[in-house]
């Protein structure tokens, strides 16, 4: 077969052309079709959504009467910085928004293949392209992701968005629009401060960092764990695997909330000095890590099972490659699917076990935490609800993202679900 690129190329004339043909316009409205055209193919959307941040976060707080004190910048001399983060914010989002659009451009060549019996067809796309053409279609999968991608890139830059410390008490000396202790929600204390003076929304921020680094860092610890001693067990069987399993079984059997507990209480309290001054998410991370990986070592071992007779991999064996080989290249990369889809419901899981610990009291005092931040609200729960309602929400909206992400994710990758 010979295949042919679709380079072919329109000038602005042909397209506007094609507009007006399509929607049947005539040609005194020549504007809309222009306007459209631009829109489709000129970078028109890139530049309104520009503005669009630009004019809302820039234009729209002082329009409608906000004074910088409300808003935690400082004085009147911080709206110039303030201005120049809404277009670098602004100028980030257009920029991703346009790298986006070229890189789809540049990977989703069309090329033409001429057959054998002479007619012309289009390449058939690829496994992944599928898989994102399933998944786009879902719009609550578009939305958990976006919502997954946003508490992302608000846990990496939180301290450029915090208006006070998250652990100060700044706002306990502070007479200005409230503040004080147990302040109810306003302007410039979005979710009020707690029993300390402690601006709860800084503290809301801050914690969403340690409850994304436990749940991301526990998961990819759990993971390497159970696909390396599954994909073991499934290849070599015999005592390799027997051992492995019973293993496995050892661990489902445990119950995993009373285990956690105790070696969180024996690392962070303890007589060896050592294990005490290890941070309290390391710890809550090694935990939830080493007791969670027994189920995705079952079925990867099943998986790994299930693929190890099929012809490519018996021809891979025959031309010579190495057991290694076999798993990395031809074994693990078939089974990725439910492995993904499996890390990323772990996620949800290894957030929902760190708040569950630190608001059994386990958490450190110095490190901000969600589940933390629920426990210390408990004594003011009838006269501020706010303190516990804040990281509640937050933590039920980040679980039910992720796990929405993997079913979306699971979904997508099923090959029997694609059309």
């Amino acid at each position: 077969m010979q295949r042919i690129e679709d380079t072919t190329k329109m000038t602005f004339a042909q397209r506007l052309d094609d507009y007006l043909v399509e929607h049947r316009l005539p040609k005194s409205m020549s504007w809309v079709g222009t306007l459209a055209v631009l829109w489709k193919h000129y970078f028109l959307n890139y530049i309104t959504e520009f503005l669009v941040i630009l004019i809302g976060i820039g234009v729209l707080i002082p329009a409608f009467g906000v004074s910088v004190e409300y808003v935690g910048i400082g004085s009147a001399q911080g709206w110039g910085m303030y201005f120049l983060f809404v277009t670098v914010l602004a100028l980030i989002w257009t920029g991703f928004r346009f790298s986006w659009h070229y890189y789809r451009k540049s990977t989703a060549k069309k090329e033409v293949i001429i057959a054998k019996d002479g007619t012309l067809r289009e390449r058939s796309p690829s496994q992944w392209s599928l898989v994102w053409r399933r998944y786009r279609r879902n719009k609550v999968a578009l939305l958990s992701g976006a919502l997954v991608i946003g508490i992302t890139v608000l846990a990496i830059i939180y301290p450029i968005l915090m208006p006070f410390s998250s652990v100060g008490v700044e706002p306990l000396f502070d007479a200005w629009n409230g503040g004080g202790s147990l302040a109810n929600p306003n302007l410039k204390y979005p979710g009020g401060t707690d029993v300390l003076g402690r601006d709860e929304f800084s503290r809301l921020l801050a914690g969403s960092e340690v409850s994304l680094t436990v749940g991301v860092f526990s998961t990819v610890l759990s993971v390497l764990i159970g696909v390396t001693l599954g994909a073991l067990a499934g290849y070599y069987r015999g005592w390799t695997e027997e051992i492995i399993m019973r293993l496995t079984d050892m661990f489902l059997a445990l119950p995993f909330l009373v285990i956690a507990i105790l070696a969180v209480s024996f690392i962070r309290r303890g007589r060896l000095e050592f294990l005490r001054q290890i941070p309290q998410s390391i710890v809550i991370i090694i935990v939830l890590g080493v007791f969670g990986w027994a189920g995705l070592c079952r079925l990867v071992s099943a998986n790994t099972r299930q693929i190890y007779n099929l012809d490519y991999v018996n021809a891979a064996r025959v031309l010579g490659a190495s057991n290694r080989r076999i798993i990395m290249v031809h074994i693990l990369p078939n089974i990725l699917a439910p492995i993904i889809v499996i890390a990323t419901i772990g996620v949800a899981g290894g957030i929902l076990a760190e708040a569950g610990l630190t608001f059994l009291g386990l958490g450190s005092p110095t490190t901000i935490s969600w589940g933390q931040m629920v426990n210390d609200a408990q004594t003011v729960l009838k006269t501020n609800p706010e303190l516990a309602l804040l990281p509640g929400f937050s933590i039920f909206f980040v679980v039910l993202a992720f796990n929405l992400l993997g079913d979306a994710l699971r979904d997508a990758l099923d090959p029997r679900l694609r059309e």
